[in-house]
């Protein structure tokens, strides 16, 4: 009998160590490109992983985005935004202003990008707004506004088809932080919509004038109030082409919320409640997993588009081309096959 046991005892230590071997020979091949591999075929929905083209950002680049076309992308740093070649991988031009640039933002749906420039004064801050269209070069100064104690632009909504803006400003004075949600209307001017709250998440409809955002302890506003069309609490997630909002239940993480015209139009069961991060790019909402995507606003939600390695974050998903991040502060670009 023991002599049984002995041999059944190293068998099964043979066949852990084969396992461990095999399974790490397998993660070695599949999800390492020279140690940074991001992606691994998923039931052919991408292309052959030699197709991968990265892009190296610089240190200490903030605001990194990507065009709607993937042809530029930018980033702010030292206060001007440097605008690239995506395909080329070169500089195209610096936007610099006599006052450092604080923020900027390239537009969903055109290569234009909207920034703001910052100059302090006492215990105000004037601020910019200007535009710059990548193509024809053309700058436009918009507008100036004052903000007492401003700290940051925290979040940036902007709706080209109605022109409207809405941005969501924290203040600080000494230890107390606030937050001010400003309405820019491109032709008639700005005011102050919201105060005294601290705002985690903006999103804004697109044909219509209509903004959505979720404070700090989870509740869920509208431009006529508080929604409340929810049995428990939920997180804003984004909007897609048609203007529907999306919501993720707060606790279990295991539905989403579809919401047209402030009314729950679908339901949507998710099958893993890992959920790490929400994007949405204005015409499509993802939720993104330890190990892949979905696309919650498509006809298949719970589809997984492409498998992640641990070796990446997630960046950007523009016009089917998918972006992450290394720690080495590599861009992996993807395109999903359609």
């Amino acid at each position: 009998m023991k002599k049984i046991l002995k041999y059944i005892f190293t068998f099964m230590t043979i066949s852990f160590i084969i396992t461990v071997v095999c399974l790490t020979l397998v993660d070695d091949f599949v999800y390492s490109l020279n140690n940074s591999s991001t992606i691994i075929q998923d039931s052919d929905s991408l292309k052959d992983i030699s197709t991968t083209e990265n892009l190296k950002l610089e240190s200490e680049s903030t605001l990194v985005q990507y065009a709607y076309d993937n042809k530029y992308y930018i980033y702010l740093k030292d206060g001007k935004i440097y605008v690239n070649d995506t395909k080329k991988k070169e500089l195209i031009t610096t936007i610099e202003e006599t006052d450092p640039i604080c923020f900027c933002n390239l537009l969903y749906d055109k290569n234009q990008i909207v920034y703001f420039t910052h100059k302090k004064v006492g215990t105000s801050s004037k601020l910019t707004l200007r535009t710059y269209e990548i193509s024809s070069k053309n700058k436009k100064q918009e507008e100036k506004y004052t903000v007492n104690n401003f700290s940051r632009i925290k979040e940036f909504e902007c709706s080209p088809v109605i022109n409207i803006i809405y941005m969501n400003i924290e203040t600080k004075s000494g230890i107390k932080e606030n937050n001010i949600i400003y309405r820019i209307d491109l032709f008639k001017g700005s005011s102050q919509v919201v105060s005294d709250k601290i705002i985690s998440k903006l999103c804004m409809l697109k044909a219509k004038d209509r903004l959505y955002y979720e404070d700090n302890k989870s509740n869920i506003y509208y431009s006529g109030g508080k929604l409340s069309i929810f049995k428990e609490k939920v997180n804003l997630i984004g909007t897609d082409l048609d203007d529907n909002i999306y919501f993720i239940s707060s606790e279990n993480k295991n539905k989403v919320y579809k919401v047209q015209n402030n009314k729950i139009v679908d339901t949507i069961d998710l099958t893993d409640t890992d959920v790490l991060s929400y994007y949405s790019d204005n015409t499509n909402v993802y939720l993104i997993y330890p190990t892949y995507i979905i696309n919650i606003s498509s006809e298949n939600p719970n589809k997984r588009l492409i498998k992640l390695s641990n070796y990446v974050t997630f960046e950007s998903i523009k016009n089917n081309t998918v972006y992450l991040k290394t720690k080495d502060n590599t861009i992996i670009i993807r395109e999903l096959l359609k």
